[in-house]
């Protein structure tokens, strides 16, 4: 039995008047405590059923990505305002509506240079043709239906022997958007001397030199149209799936595809106190322009900072010496990068 002290303060305990509310939060201490020591357990499950779902998902997703980017690509593609692009090699290029190269008659990937390139050339791109055609594999003609706005583009796509591929635009005189005529009516044609392996358009007739000089005037570097007959236009391709965003917006680049000869539709302005027009890219810090209002040009190169370097270069010679240099072909760098200089 317990001694007759702690009896009586036990009992004076019980006898005292407590209020009820201590009672109460007493009482709701011990359920809090009670639901607490059984839940850790029950979440410590949860967490551990959520684990094992999320390892049994992570193996497949390697499996299902690819899967996904290419339904998803295939979607887009059948949306209307998504460009159309069709691409094929070089015997089948007549297959394409429109196309502007007549390569029929050709049997070999030299004579399809030859036949693009419309030898004999001037001689600042006698340079850039050697050095492509020494190099190239195969080619392909691809044509890209825009939507927004409205276009029709052709360009032809170089593979080369290290795996590497550029393109270059249709000739100047099927420009972009222009009524190229029915399939049969350009089939049927036989270029003319002048066009070399260049299709005539529907309705066309012998050029003359009055229009000639009308579409020199519109373009913003008359000096340029040796290489625009040629191609309208050329760069380098990581994708041939790049070609419908780099034909609609010639002056964007996508994951290291882009123009490094712009074409003439995309020829611009850079400054409002010279007419320096931006004609191609040296990187993605510098372009290579040239003044307009000159007779014979020299190229100018503009930093992004707005530092500007004249060289003496002329722009053909530049465009030349990027083919070959794109194409794999070192060139002697320009003066303002530590090459030789006339002065």
């Amino acid at each position: 039995p317990a001694p007759p002290a702690f009896r009586r303060r036990r009992m004076a305990f019980l006898d005292a008047d407590m209020p009820w509310w201590v009672l109460l939060v007493v009482l709701a201490a011990l359920a809090a405590l009670l639901a607490l020591t059984g839940a850790i357990p029950a979440l410590g499950r949860a967490a551990s059923g959520r684990r094992k779902k999320t390892d049994d998902v992570i193996p497949d997703s390697p499996r299902r990505g690819p899967q996904l980017v290419e339904d998803l690509r295939d979607a887009l593609e059948t949306e209307p305002w998504c460009p159309k692009m069709e691409i094929k090699d070089w015997q089948q290029a007549g297959e394409l509506p429109g196309c502007p190269w007549n390569l029929d008659s050709c049997q070999t990937v030299p004579e399809v240079l030859e036949r693009i390139w419309r030898s004999p050339l001037c001689p600042e791109l006698q340079t850039a043709f050697d050095a492509l055609s020494n190099r190239v594999k195969t080619v392909q003609v691809a044509r890209v239906q825009a939507t927004m706005p409205t276009a029709t583009h052709f360009t032809i796509v170089y593979s080369l022997h290290t795996g590497a591929e550029l393109f270059g635009g249709s000739p100047l005189e099927h420009a972009v958007g222009l009524d190229l005529g029915q399939d049969e009516d350009v089939r049927d044609r036989s270029p003319s001397p002048r066009r070399g392996g260049v299709r005539r358009r529907h309705g066309s007739g012998t050029p003359k030199s009055h229009e000639e000089e009308s579409e020199a005037t519109d373009i913003l570097l008359p000096c340029l149209l040796p290489f625009y007959r040629i191609h309208d236009g050329f760069g380098v391709l990581l994708s041939t799936r790049h070609l419908p965003l780099l034909l609609s917006s010639p002056t964007e680049g996508i994951n290291g595809s882009c123009y490094y000869v712009y074409p003439a539709r995309g020829l611009e302005p850079v400054t409002l106190r010279r007419p320096l027009i931006r004609f191609a890219r040296v990187d993605r810090t510098c372009s290579a322009c040239a003044d307009r209002s000159l007779e014979q040009p020299v190229v100018v190169y503009l930093e992004r900072n707005g530092e500007q370097t004249e060289d003496d270069e002329e722009p053909l010679a530049f465009i030349a010496d990027t083919v070959s240099n794109v194409a794999g072909q070192r060139v002697v760098p320009p003066s303002y990068m530590g090459g030789p200089s006339s002065m």
